[in-house]
Protein backbone atom coordinates (compact mmCIF):
# COMPACT_ATOMS: atom_id res chain seq x y z
CA UNK A 1 0.00 0.00 0.00
CA UNK A 2 2.79 2.33 0.77
CA UNK A 3 4.32 2.23 -2.70
CA UNK A 4 0.75 3.36 -4.07
CA UNK A 5 1.44 6.87 -3.25
CA UNK A 6 4.52 7.11 -5.09
CA UNK A 7 3.23 5.39 -8.18
CA UNK A 8 -0.13 7.65 -8.36
CA UNK A 9 2.08 10.83 -7.51
CA UNK A 10 4.40 10.13 -10.29
CA UNK A 11 1.40 9.64 -12.61
CA UNK A 12 -0.50 12.69 -11.53
CA UNK A 13 3.26 14.76 -12.24
CA UNK A 14 3.42 13.15 -15.35
CA UNK A 15 0.03 14.18 -16.80
CA UNK A 16 -0.03 17.82 -15.52
CA UNK A 17 3.45 18.07 -17.20
CA UNK A 18 2.50 17.09 -20.31
CA UNK A 19 -0.65 19.29 -20.37
CA UNK A 20 -0.67 22.31 -22.60
CA UNK A 21 -2.35 25.60 -21.61
CA UNK A 22 -4.62 26.29 -24.57
CA UNK A 23 -5.73 30.31 -24.59
CA UNK A 24 -8.05 32.17 -26.83
CA UNK A 25 -7.25 35.80 -27.15
CA UNK A 26 -7.90 38.30 -29.76
CA UNK A 27 -8.19 35.64 -32.87
CA UNK A 28 -4.79 34.06 -31.48
CA UNK A 29 -4.71 30.45 -30.24
CA UNK A 30 -2.15 30.96 -27.35
CA UNK A 31 -0.35 27.80 -26.42
CA UNK A 32 2.04 27.22 -23.02
CA UNK A 33 1.68 31.32 -23.62
CA UNK A 34 3.27 31.24 -26.87
CA UNK A 35 1.04 32.70 -30.18
CA UNK A 36 0.56 29.31 -32.44
CA UNK A 37 -2.11 29.37 -34.27
CA UNK A 38 -4.76 31.77 -35.53
CA UNK A 39 -8.79 31.36 -35.43
CA UNK A 40 -11.93 33.01 -36.21
CA UNK A 41 -15.08 32.67 -34.19
CA UNK A 42 -18.40 32.27 -36.62
CA UNK A 43 -22.06 31.61 -36.12
CA UNK A 44 -22.83 33.40 -32.67
CA UNK A 45 -19.43 31.49 -31.63
CA UNK A 46 -21.18 28.28 -32.22
CA UNK A 47 -18.11 27.37 -35.16
CA UNK A 48 -14.17 27.48 -34.36
CA UNK A 49 -12.12 27.89 -37.39
CA UNK A 50 -8.51 27.30 -36.29
CA UNK A 51 -5.46 28.23 -39.34
CA UNK A 52 -1.80 27.88 -39.30
CA UNK A 53 -0.39 31.68 -37.73
CA UNK A 54 1.79 32.58 -41.12
CA UNK A 55 -0.23 31.05 -43.62
CA UNK A 56 -3.03 31.18 -42.40
CA UNK A 57 -4.24 27.91 -44.12
CA UNK A 58 -7.10 26.12 -42.59
CA UNK A 59 -6.78 23.40 -39.91
CA UNK A 60 -9.41 22.45 -38.22
CA UNK A 61 -12.48 23.55 -38.01
CA UNK A 62 -15.07 22.90 -34.96
CA UNK A 63 -18.75 23.16 -35.02
CA UNK A 64 -21.65 22.47 -32.27
CA UNK A 65 -24.14 20.52 -33.88
CA UNK A 66 -27.43 21.01 -31.84
CA UNK A 67 -29.61 19.19 -34.07
CA UNK A 68 -31.77 21.87 -34.64
CA UNK A 69 -33.40 21.53 -31.69
CA UNK A 70 -33.91 23.43 -28.47
CA UNK A 71 -32.49 20.82 -25.69
CA UNK A 72 -28.65 20.70 -25.44
CA UNK A 73 -29.23 17.03 -24.60
CA UNK A 74 -28.76 15.67 -28.10
CA UNK A 75 -25.76 18.45 -28.81
CA UNK A 76 -23.08 16.92 -30.44
CA UNK A 77 -19.26 18.56 -31.84
CA UNK A 78 -18.05 18.42 -35.22
CA UNK A 79 -14.64 18.38 -35.74
CA UNK A 80 -14.07 19.18 -39.66
CA UNK A 81 -10.41 18.68 -41.47
CA UNK A 82 -11.65 19.80 -44.58
CA UNK A 83 -8.44 18.83 -46.23
CA UNK A 84 -8.47 15.63 -45.41
CA UNK A 85 -12.39 15.11 -45.81
CA UNK A 86 -12.49 13.94 -42.28
CA UNK A 87 -15.42 14.83 -39.64
CA UNK A 88 -15.62 13.81 -36.04
CA UNK A 89 -18.72 13.91 -34.76
CA UNK A 90 -19.15 13.41 -31.11
CA UNK A 91 -21.38 13.91 -28.18
CA UNK A 92 -18.83 12.89 -25.54
CA UNK A 93 -17.54 16.76 -26.67
CA UNK A 94 -21.02 18.72 -26.18
CA UNK A 95 -20.35 20.83 -22.89
CA UNK A 96 -16.66 21.16 -23.56
CA UNK A 97 -15.20 24.55 -24.32
CA UNK A 98 -13.05 25.62 -27.58
CA UNK A 99 -9.76 25.23 -25.18
CA UNK A 100 -10.66 22.25 -24.17
CA UNK A 101 -11.20 20.60 -27.28
CA UNK A 102 -7.80 22.51 -29.39
CA UNK A 103 -5.83 20.82 -25.74
CA UNK A 104 -7.47 17.37 -26.27
CA UNK A 105 -6.13 17.28 -30.06
CA UNK A 106 -2.78 18.59 -29.39
CA UNK A 107 -2.31 15.86 -26.32
CA UNK A 108 -3.68 13.12 -28.65
CA UNK A 109 -1.04 14.36 -31.15
CA UNK A 110 -3.76 14.78 -33.99
CA UNK A 111 -1.72 17.82 -34.95
CA UNK A 112 1.37 19.33 -33.61
CA UNK A 113 2.40 23.17 -32.81
CA UNK A 114 3.59 23.18 -36.49
CA UNK A 115 0.37 22.61 -37.58
CA UNK A 116 0.83 19.63 -38.92
CA UNK A 117 -1.53 16.68 -38.94
CA UNK A 118 -0.92 13.19 -38.22
CA UNK A 119 -2.92 10.58 -39.93
CA UNK A 120 -2.27 7.66 -37.81
CA UNK A 121 -3.13 9.37 -34.72
CA UNK A 122 -6.25 10.89 -36.88
CA UNK A 123 -7.65 7.66 -37.50
CA UNK A 124 -6.90 6.73 -33.72
CA UNK A 125 -8.82 9.10 -32.38
CA UNK A 126 -11.39 9.12 -35.06
CA UNK A 127 -11.94 5.87 -33.74
CA UNK A 128 -12.06 6.77 -29.95
CA UNK A 129 -14.41 9.34 -30.31
CA UNK A 130 -16.42 9.31 -33.58
CA UNK A 131 -20.02 8.63 -32.98
CA UNK A 132 -20.78 7.45 -36.15
CA UNK A 133 -17.74 4.93 -35.69
CA UNK A 134 -19.93 1.22 -35.56
CA UNK A 135 -16.56 0.19 -33.47
CA UNK A 136 -16.56 2.74 -31.03
CA UNK A 137 -20.21 2.80 -30.75
CA UNK A 138 -20.89 -0.77 -29.63
CA UNK A 139 -18.17 -0.70 -26.85
CA UNK A 140 -20.11 1.76 -24.71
Amino acid sequence: MNCLNPIVLLILTVTSLSAQTVKLKKQIVYIDDAATFSFAKKAMGNELYVYNLNTKEELVNMIVDNNKTESKVDDSKKIVFTKLNTIIQSKNFRGRDWEFMLALLLSEKVFDLKGEINLENLKRFTAKYDDRNINHTMMR
